[in-house]
C-alpha cells in the first residue's frame, strides 16, 4: 500500500469501518512509514481534541435581539430607475445586433456552431469524468481532474494563440 492509499483510509482504519484485509494492510504500512505514522497521531490528537470542545448556547432570546437590532437599521435609499432610457437602450441594442446580422457583418451561425462544438466537447469530458469518479475515490478523481484541468489550460492557451488573432475577424464576418 502506498502512502496516499493509507492516508485516505486512515479515518475509517481508526472508526474500524475497514475490511479485515484492507486494515491489515494499513497497519502494515504504519508500521513501516514514519510520514503515515505521524500523520496518523496528529490526526488522533485532533479527533482526541474534538471531543474535549464545548458547545456554547445561545442566550435565550439571541435570535429576537439580532432581528430586532437588524429591524432597526436604516433601510438604503431606493435608487430611481429611469425607464425610458432603459427602454431606448435595449431597444437600440437589439436593432444595432439585428443591423449587423442582416448586413451579414457579423456571422452568427458560425459563432454558435462554435461554442455548440465546444459544449458538446466540454459535455464528453465531463461525462468522463464522471465514469472515471464511479471508478476511483475521490482524491484520485481529485488528482486526475486537477490534471486534466491543467491539460485542458494549456489546450485552452495553445487554442487561444492560434484562434485568437482570427477572432476580429470572425466576428466581423470574414470567411477563412
Amino acid at each position: 500500500m502506498n502512502c496516499s492509499a493509507c492516508s485516505s483510509r486512515l479515518a475509517a482504519y481508526r472508526d474500524g469501518d475497514l475490511s479485515r484485509a484492507d486494515a491489515r494492510l494499513v497497519s502494515e504500512h504504519l508500521a513501516g512509514c514514519p510520514g503515515c505514522t505521524a500523520l496518523d497521531a496528529r490526526l488522533r490528537r485532533v479527533d482526541e481534541a474534538l471531543t474535549r470542545v464545548v458547545l456554547i448556547e445561545p442566550a435565550p432570546g439571541f435570535t429576537a435581539t439580532i432581528m430586532a437590532k437588524i429591524a432597526a437599521l436604516p433601510s438604503p435609499a431606493r435608487r430611481r430607475v429611469v425607464w425610458p432610457w432603459f427602454a431606448a437602450y435595449v431597444f437600440a441594442t437589439w436593432a444595432i445586433v439585428a443591423m449587423l446580422s442582416a448586413l451579414h457583418i457579423v456571422n452568427f451561425s458560425a459563432i454558435i456552431g462554435r461554442v455548440g462544438g465546444f459544449a458538446g466537447q466540454a459535455g464528453v469530458a465531463l461525462e468522463t469524468l464522471s465514469r472515471l469518479g464511479g471508478h476511483f475515490h475521490v482524491a484520485d478523481v481529485a488528482a486526475i481532474a486537477v490534471a486534466i484541468e491543467v491539460v485542458l489550460l494549456a489546450v485552452a492557451a495553445t487554442a487561444g494563440r492560434k484562434y485568437l488573432p482570427r477572432l476580429g475577424s470572425a466576428l466581423l464576418g470574414a470567411r477563412s
